[in-house]
């Protein structure tokens, strides 16, 4: 599973350095690619709370922001 920090909603803020791949990891890069032999035990280990889980969510295509100002003005338009 290769997983790019950058194309994560979460990069840089501060749930980042909660994510599974921060820390434990600590990428040198912004990508990280973990074994699909892994993947189980990872899940395992943090089901049980002994690590932190892997918190990567895809970026959306839109910034939240700008979703949410663009649904202000359809709300102001229609009022």
């Amino acid at each position: 599973m290769k997983i790019d920090c950058t194309e994560c909603e979460m990069y840089r803020t501060e749930h980042c350095d909660d994510c599974l791949v921060t820390a434990l990891l600590h990428p040198m890069g912004d990508e990280v690619d973990i074994g699909e032999d892994l993947a189980l035990p990872i899940r395992a280990l943090s089901g049980a709370g002994l690590i932190p889980t892997l918190k990567f969510r895809p970026r959306l295509s839109e910034p939240v922001a700008e979703r949410s100002s663009s649904a202000d003005e359809g709300q102001a338009e229609a009022g």
